[in-house]
């Protein structure tokens, strides 16, 4: 595996900030997806799919700021069906386990 893990995010806001895409499991934990490489990021979440790439201190400090309780590693994410879906969505991923999310 690389030292590199790649981490969906959303489309950055007008303040430039990156949020992350995080998942909530049925069971409650607060789930963190991530992929092994930028080719099984693109497999799993469409080529048009945000994200960033973090090392082992970078993934530190994601959980230091979310506390999440699990990673999602190179879970299968389908992208957008429509381009004018993805806009609306602002690039997020669906739930790994075909739930809806509402804002």
């Amino acid at each position: 595996m690389s030292d590199i893990l790649y981490v969906p995010t959303r489309r950055r806001d007008e303040s430039g900030q990156v949020r992350l895409e995080m998942r909530t499991l049925p069971d409650g934990r607060l789930a963190l997806p991530a992929y092994t490489s930028l080719q099984e990021l693109v497999r799993c979440c469409g080529p048009r799919q945000p994200w960033m790439g973090v090392d082992s201190a970078g993934l530190q400090e994601i959980h230091r700021t979310t506390g999440y309780d699990v990673v999602l590693l190179d879970a299968a994410q389908p992208p957008p069906a429509a381009e004018d879906e993805y806009r609306r969505s602002g690039g997020w991923l669906q739930d790994p386990l075909g739930r809806t999310r509402t804002r």
